[in-house]
């Protein structure tokens, strides 16, 4: 195996992984939502999406409202979603429904226009 490094070795994989990133889209709630954020979330905001750090060895996907974490991201998507971010690729979480706390977003890619 030649050195690329990170794991992908021709066959297309680094293409199909970058392809993947940018047409990545994930409906799902948060997680633990903040109540003190989400109180102030309305149907159509957009929440940054990142990572928070928890240890060295542990990052979360979270979803941001003005610096303040307002949940979680769980999805069977969300270690992809992990490893396109830290590809260098941003994300943006659009608010879609609210009920009682519980707060459904949909994440997809910031271009890079």
């Amino acid at each position: 195996m030649s050195g690329r490094g990170g794991g992908y070795d021709g066959g297309g994989v680094v293409t199909d992984f970058v392809d993947y990133c940018i047409t990545l889209v994930i409906s799902t709630q948060l997680s633990s939502p903040k109540d003190d954020v989400v109180s102030g979330l309305k149907v159509g905001d957009i929440l940054q999406v990142g990572l928070h750090q928890i240890s060295e060895a542990l990052s979360l996907v979270v979803a941001f409202s003005e610096d303040q974490i307002a949940g979680g991201i769980t999805s069977p998507e969300t270690n992809r979603l992990k490893e396109c971010i830290l590809q260098g690729n941003n994300y943006i979480a659009a608010v879609t429904a609210i009920n009682d706390g519980q707060v459904k977003v949909k994440i997809t890619r910031l271009s890079k226009e």
